[in-house]
């Protein structure tokens, strides 16, 4: 019991917990955001916060209160998504960190473009490979200057190192050309769900726009919806 912390105030006893939270979710939209693990900046995105919390008893009802932060976190709505129906997946899905309880707010991180991170690893690949073909034609070269007859050694030295630049030059491309169309594939589904939740907060925004101004002749129908506005 000794953990537990309470008191009497005007609403009620109040108690809290270290084990007592709340966590809530919150859209936000504007501007361009990058986040951690997406491949595009976004416009619209998702907010998680979790809160230390307390329980008030008064009136013989529970009023639960979300008070200091723990942590907070943004992610796309593609992320959020996946963080909600991938179950029991590896260590998760990755979020942008925003504020914590110890470290306060977090700085910002950078957008890295996916299709200027592969066309340059698609040079430095090219390079290594151009400048280990030089080097194989280097070798043979003055190889043959030091030999007239070449030796099964040689000849065994030389079918190795073609062999591997081949390889680099074939399979590791491919791989890497693989690696490529799956991220371009995963861009596009980005960029999709950024813009369906655009223009669903659009066609959300436009409704509302559509009760306020229409309000009393939705009044007017027959089991209408009792419309509530401040």
């Amino acid at each position: 019991m000794s953990d537990y912390k309470v008191e009497n105030t005007q609403f009620g006893t109040k108690t809290s917990h270290p084990s007592y939270g709340t966590l809530a979710f919150s859209r936000r939209t504007g501007g361009t955001t990058p986040l951690f693990g997406s491949s595009i900046e976004h416009r619209d995105t998702i907010a998680m916060t979790l809160y230390h919390a307390d329980i008030t008893r008064g009136l013989h009802y529970d009023s639960i209160y979300g008070d200091k932060k723990i942590v907070e976190v943004e992610m796309s709505y593609l992320q959020f998504a996946e963080a909600i129906t991938s179950m029991n997946m590896g260590s998760g899905v990755p979020v942008t960190v925003r504020w914590t309880e110890r470290d306060g707010r977090i700085p910002d991180c950078d957008f890295v473009s996916k299709r200027e991170q592969f066309a340059d690893e698609f040079k430095e690949k090219r390079k290594e490979a151009t400048m280990e073909s030089q080097q194989i034609i280097k070798d043979v070269t003055e190889l043959f200057n030091q030999k007239k007859t070449l030796t099964k050694a040689d000849k065994q030295e030389i079918l190795s190192k073609l062999s591997k630049l081949s390889m680099e030059i074939g399979c590791n491309m491919d791989f890497i050309a693989d690696q490529f169309n799956e991220q371009m594939d995963k861009t596009v589904m980005e960029a999709k769900g950024e813009i369906e939740s655009f223009c669903q907060n659009k066609i959300n925004s436009i409704a509302s726009a559509a009760l306020v101004e229409h309000k009393d002749e939705f009044l007017k129908l027959e089991n209408p919806v009792d419309i509530k506005l401040d």
